[in-house]
Protein backbone atom coordinates (compact mmCIF):
# COMPACT_ATOMS: atom_id res chain seq x y z
CA UNK A 1 0.00 0.00 0.00
CA UNK A 2 0.88 3.26 -0.86
CA UNK A 3 0.81 6.10 2.21
CA UNK A 4 -0.06 9.07 1.91
CA UNK A 5 0.63 12.38 4.98
CA UNK A 6 -2.20 14.80 4.25
CA UNK A 7 -2.91 17.45 7.45
CA UNK A 8 -0.87 14.69 9.92
CA UNK A 9 -3.84 12.12 8.88
CA UNK A 10 -2.05 8.79 7.68
CA UNK A 11 -4.29 7.67 4.50
CA UNK A 12 -2.98 4.38 2.80
CA UNK A 13 -3.87 3.49 -0.80
CA UNK A 14 -4.25 -0.27 -1.55
CA UNK A 15 -2.26 -0.80 -4.81
CA UNK A 16 -3.16 -4.54 -4.91
CA UNK A 17 -7.03 -3.51 -5.78
CA UNK A 18 -6.38 0.46 -6.63
CA UNK A 19 -8.51 1.47 -4.43
CA UNK A 20 -9.11 3.50 -1.18
CA UNK A 21 -11.57 1.64 1.18
CA UNK A 22 -14.62 2.93 3.38
CA UNK A 23 -12.51 4.05 6.02
CA UNK A 24 -8.99 5.63 4.20
CA UNK A 25 -11.68 7.27 2.03
CA UNK A 26 -12.92 8.94 5.13
CA UNK A 27 -9.65 9.71 6.32
CA UNK A 28 -8.97 11.50 2.94
CA UNK A 29 -11.62 13.21 2.33
CA UNK A 30 -12.48 14.55 5.83
CA UNK A 31 -9.04 16.27 5.80
CA UNK A 32 -10.14 18.81 3.09
CA UNK A 33 -12.59 21.62 3.59
CA UNK A 34 -15.24 20.30 0.86
CA UNK A 35 -19.02 21.71 0.31
CA UNK A 36 -20.69 18.84 1.93
CA UNK A 37 -21.25 16.78 5.62
CA UNK A 38 -19.66 13.74 5.82
CA UNK A 39 -21.26 11.93 8.57
CA UNK A 40 -18.37 10.86 11.67
CA UNK A 41 -16.76 8.19 11.45
CA UNK A 42 -14.34 5.60 13.05
CA UNK A 43 -12.83 2.58 12.66
CA UNK A 44 -14.90 -0.94 14.72
CA UNK A 45 -12.87 -1.62 18.05
CA UNK A 46 -14.69 -3.14 21.11
CA UNK A 47 -13.90 0.49 22.72
CA UNK A 48 -15.73 2.35 19.72
CA UNK A 49 -18.55 0.48 20.05
CA UNK A 50 -19.07 0.53 23.56
CA UNK A 51 -18.89 4.55 22.83
CA UNK A 52 -21.45 4.67 19.89
CA UNK A 53 -23.43 2.35 22.20
CA UNK A 54 -23.66 4.74 25.05
CA UNK A 55 -24.79 8.01 22.61
CA UNK A 56 -29.20 7.86 21.87
CA UNK A 57 -27.75 8.49 17.96
CA UNK A 58 -28.37 5.66 15.29
CA UNK A 59 -25.39 4.35 13.66
CA UNK A 60 -24.22 2.25 11.06
CA UNK A 61 -22.05 -0.78 10.72
CA UNK A 62 -20.07 -1.37 7.78
CA UNK A 63 -16.97 -3.49 6.88
CA UNK A 64 -14.29 -1.68 5.06
CA UNK A 65 -14.30 -3.37 1.84
CA UNK A 66 -18.42 -4.09 1.24
CA UNK A 67 -20.58 -3.23 -1.71
CA UNK A 68 -23.77 -3.40 -2.39
CA UNK A 69 -24.57 -3.15 1.04
CA UNK A 70 -23.45 -6.93 2.01
CA UNK A 71 -23.25 -7.06 5.53
CA UNK A 72 -24.51 -3.49 7.14
CA UNK A 73 -26.50 -3.26 10.40
CA UNK A 74 -28.08 -0.31 11.74
CA UNK A 75 -28.27 0.10 15.21
CA UNK A 76 -30.76 1.94 16.70
CA UNK A 77 -30.29 2.75 21.01
CA UNK A 78 -34.19 3.17 22.39
CA UNK A 79 -35.49 3.30 26.20
CA UNK A 80 -35.43 -0.46 26.53
CA UNK A 81 -32.48 -1.64 24.68
CA UNK A 82 -31.11 -1.56 21.47
CA UNK A 83 -32.31 -3.00 17.86
CA UNK A 84 -30.24 -4.05 15.40
CA UNK A 85 -31.36 -4.00 11.38
CA UNK A 86 -29.70 -6.05 8.72
CA UNK A 87 -29.69 -4.78 5.12
CA UNK A 88 -33.09 -6.39 4.41
CA UNK A 89 -34.91 -4.80 7.27
CA UNK A 90 -34.93 -7.87 9.11
CA UNK A 91 -34.00 -6.84 13.08
CA UNK A 92 -33.60 -8.26 16.52
CA UNK A 93 -33.94 -6.39 20.01
CA UNK A 94 -31.65 -6.15 22.71
CA UNK A 95 -32.39 -5.69 26.27
CA UNK A 96 -28.65 -4.45 27.24
CA UNK A 97 -25.18 -3.35 25.81
CA UNK A 98 -23.78 -6.48 26.54
CA UNK A 99 -25.86 -8.78 24.43
CA UNK A 100 -25.73 -6.62 21.63
CA UNK A 101 -21.91 -6.54 22.06
CA UNK A 102 -21.46 -9.78 21.74
CA UNK A 103 -24.12 -10.07 18.29
CA UNK A 104 -22.10 -7.63 16.87
CA UNK A 105 -18.64 -9.20 17.84
CA UNK A 106 -19.37 -12.46 16.19
CA UNK A 107 -21.27 -10.84 12.87
CA UNK A 108 -17.93 -8.99 12.30
CA UNK A 109 -15.56 -11.38 13.72
CA UNK A 110 -12.43 -11.27 11.68
CA UNK A 111 -13.75 -8.55 9.95
CA UNK A 112 -12.03 -4.86 9.34
CA UNK A 113 -14.75 -2.72 9.90
CA UNK A 114 -16.29 0.90 10.82
CA UNK A 115 -19.06 2.46 12.92
CA UNK A 116 -20.48 5.77 11.23
CA UNK A 117 -23.10 7.79 12.37
CA UNK A 118 -26.88 7.22 10.27
CA UNK A 119 -26.94 11.22 8.66
CA UNK A 120 -30.16 13.64 9.68
CA UNK A 121 -31.16 12.45 6.15
CA UNK A 122 -35.14 12.60 4.65
CA UNK A 123 -36.76 9.98 3.17
CA UNK A 124 -38.96 9.81 -0.53
CA UNK A 125 -42.55 8.21 0.48
CA UNK A 126 -40.74 7.25 3.78
CA UNK A 127 -38.10 4.88 2.14
CA UNK A 128 -34.21 5.61 2.30
CA UNK A 129 -33.10 6.96 -0.91
CA UNK A 130 -29.54 8.61 -2.25
CA UNK A 131 -28.17 10.69 -5.34
CA UNK A 132 -26.03 9.09 -7.06
CA UNK A 133 -23.83 10.98 -8.95
CA UNK A 134 -21.36 9.59 -11.99
CA UNK A 135 -18.10 11.57 -13.12
CA UNK A 136 -16.34 9.76 -16.00
CA UNK A 137 -12.92 10.59 -17.97
CA UNK A 138 -13.44 11.79 -21.61
CA UNK A 139 -10.80 10.98 -24.13
CA UNK A 140 -8.53 13.92 -23.13
CA UNK A 141 -8.70 12.71 -19.44
CA UNK A 142 -10.64 15.86 -18.24
CA UNK A 143 -13.94 14.83 -16.12
CA UNK A 144 -17.29 15.11 -17.24
CA UNK A 145 -20.56 14.88 -15.52
CA UNK A 146 -22.05 12.18 -17.14
CA UNK A 147 -25.46 11.75 -14.77
CA UNK A 148 -27.01 11.58 -11.36
CA UNK A 149 -29.84 9.24 -10.56
CA UNK A 150 -32.03 8.65 -7.05
CA UNK A 151 -31.91 5.25 -5.93
CA UNK A 152 -34.64 4.31 -3.51
CA UNK A 153 -35.10 1.66 -0.88
CA UNK A 154 -37.41 -1.01 -0.58
CA UNK A 155 -39.80 -1.06 1.95
CA UNK A 156 -37.99 -1.31 5.34
CA UNK A 157 -34.59 -1.97 4.03
CA UNK A 158 -31.68 0.10 5.65
CA UNK A 159 -29.72 1.06 2.65
CA UNK A 160 -30.82 2.55 -0.43
CA UNK A 161 -28.98 0.26 -2.92
CA UNK A 162 -31.37 -2.77 -1.89
CA UNK A 163 -34.45 -2.29 -4.73
CA UNK A 164 -36.89 -5.02 -3.77
CA UNK A 165 -40.31 -4.77 -2.37
CA UNK A 166 -40.67 -1.73 -4.07
CA UNK A 167 -37.63 0.12 -4.40
CA UNK A 168 -35.71 1.37 -7.85
CA UNK A 169 -34.32 4.42 -9.35
CA UNK A 170 -35.54 7.82 -10.44
CA UNK A 171 -35.17 10.74 -12.16
CA UNK A 172 -33.22 13.00 -9.49
CA UNK A 173 -35.03 15.83 -10.46
CA UNK A 174 -38.56 14.32 -9.72
CA UNK A 175 -37.57 13.27 -6.44
CA UNK A 176 -36.01 16.36 -5.00
CA UNK A 177 -39.18 18.31 -6.55
CA UNK A 178 -40.66 15.94 -3.75
CA UNK A 179 -39.58 16.79 -0.62
CA UNK A 180 -37.95 20.40 -1.54
CA UNK A 181 -39.58 23.43 -2.60
CA UNK A 182 -39.34 24.05 -6.13
CA UNK A 183 -37.04 26.72 -6.15
CA UNK A 184 -34.66 24.56 -4.65
CA UNK A 185 -33.96 21.88 -6.94
CA UNK A 186 -31.44 23.87 -8.92
CA UNK A 187 -29.79 24.59 -5.97
CA UNK A 188 -29.35 21.00 -4.75
CA UNK A 189 -27.99 20.16 -8.40
CA UNK A 190 -25.56 22.94 -8.80
CA UNK A 191 -24.88 21.15 -5.33
CA UNK A 192 -24.50 17.70 -6.34
CA UNK A 193 -21.86 19.01 -9.06
CA UNK A 194 -19.15 21.36 -7.11
CA UNK A 195 -19.53 18.38 -3.98
CA UNK A 196 -18.21 15.43 -6.73
CA UNK A 197 -16.09 17.38 -8.83
CA UNK A 198 -14.39 18.74 -5.32
CA UNK A 199 -13.84 15.04 -5.14
CA UNK A 200 -12.61 14.40 -7.76
CA UNK A 201 -10.06 16.95 -7.60
CA UNK A 202 -9.03 15.51 -4.29
CA UNK A 203 -8.73 11.87 -5.91
CA UNK A 204 -6.64 12.91 -8.45
CA UNK A 205 -4.18 14.37 -6.43
CA UNK A 206 -3.67 10.37 -5.38
CA UNK A 207 -4.58 8.18 -7.88
CA UNK A 208 -5.75 8.49 -11.83
CA UNK A 209 -8.91 7.77 -11.37
CA UNK A 210 -11.57 7.05 -14.46
CA UNK A 211 -15.15 6.57 -13.28
CA UNK A 212 -16.33 8.13 -9.99
CA UNK A 213 -19.58 7.62 -8.48
CA UNK A 214 -20.58 9.54 -5.64
CA UNK A 215 -23.42 8.97 -3.36
CA UNK A 216 -25.09 11.69 -1.45
CA UNK A 217 -28.26 11.99 0.81
CA UNK A 218 -30.29 14.86 1.61
CA UNK A 219 -31.46 16.56 4.70
CA UNK A 220 -34.39 18.89 5.29
CA UNK A 221 -32.53 21.49 4.77
CA UNK A 222 -31.66 20.63 1.20
CA UNK A 223 -28.00 19.86 2.50
CA UNK A 224 -25.55 17.15 1.48
CA UNK A 225 -24.38 14.38 3.06
CA UNK A 226 -22.08 12.74 1.63
CA UNK A 227 -22.54 8.54 2.08
CA UNK A 228 -19.63 6.67 0.11
CA UNK A 229 -17.32 7.05 -2.78
CA UNK A 230 -17.08 4.57 -5.40
CA UNK A 231 -14.24 4.91 -8.25
CA UNK A 232 -13.04 2.55 -10.48
CA UNK A 233 -10.44 -0.48 -9.88
CA UNK A 234 -9.17 -3.85 -10.35
CA UNK A 235 -12.31 -5.58 -9.59
CA UNK A 236 -14.69 -2.91 -11.60
CA UNK A 237 -15.96 0.07 -11.73
CA UNK A 238 -19.55 2.14 -10.58
CA UNK A 239 -22.27 1.07 -12.48
CA UNK A 240 -23.20 2.06 -15.37
CA UNK A 241 -26.38 -0.29 -15.95
CA UNK A 242 -28.02 1.89 -12.84
CA UNK A 243 -28.50 4.22 -15.53
CA UNK A 244 -29.69 1.82 -17.79
CA UNK A 245 -32.80 1.42 -15.65
CA UNK A 246 -34.06 4.81 -16.06
CA UNK A 247 -37.42 5.13 -18.08
CA UNK A 248 -35.09 7.42 -20.35
CA UNK A 249 -31.67 5.87 -21.09
CA UNK A 250 -29.86 9.10 -22.43
CA UNK A 251 -27.69 8.95 -20.28
CA UNK A 252 -26.55 5.37 -19.87
CA UNK A 253 -26.09 5.34 -23.80
CA UNK A 254 -23.81 8.55 -23.27
CA UNK A 255 -21.71 6.73 -21.06
CA UNK A 256 -21.05 3.77 -23.23
CA UNK A 257 -20.53 6.25 -26.20
CA UNK A 258 -17.73 7.74 -24.20
CA UNK A 259 -16.46 4.52 -22.54
CA UNK A 260 -15.69 3.17 -26.15
CA UNK A 261 -14.34 6.45 -27.44
CA UNK A 262 -11.91 6.97 -24.78
CA UNK A 263 -10.82 3.44 -24.51
CA UNK A 264 -10.09 4.08 -28.80
CA UNK A 265 -7.58 7.24 -27.68
CA UNK A 266 -6.35 5.40 -24.79
CA UNK A 267 -4.85 2.33 -26.61
CA UNK A 268 -2.95 4.79 -28.83
CA UNK A 269 -1.93 7.60 -26.77
CA UNK A 270 -1.42 5.08 -23.57
CA UNK A 271 -3.10 7.91 -21.20
CA UNK A 272 -3.97 5.45 -18.94
CA UNK A 273 -1.99 2.50 -19.54
CA UNK A 274 -2.65 0.75 -16.34
CA UNK A 275 -6.18 0.07 -18.01
CA UNK A 276 -4.83 -1.15 -20.66
CA UNK A 277 -3.67 -4.38 -19.89
CA UNK A 278 -4.19 -8.06 -20.77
Amino acid sequence: MNTINRNNTVVHFDKNRLFFNKWEMYKLLSSYQVPFHIPFTTVLTRQSLHYFLNSTSPFFIKPVNSWAGKNITLVNPTLNGFILSQPNGNSSFYQNQSLIMQSIERQYAGTHSILQEKAPLTSFNSKVFDIRVHLQRDPSGGWIYAGDLARIGGNKVIVSNLFAQGGGVMETDNVINHILDFNQVNNVKQKLAKSTYTIAKILDSQYPFVDIGADFGLDQQGDLWLLEVNTNDREGRPGYDLFKKLPNKTTYKKMITIDKERKKVWNKTKMFPYLLRG
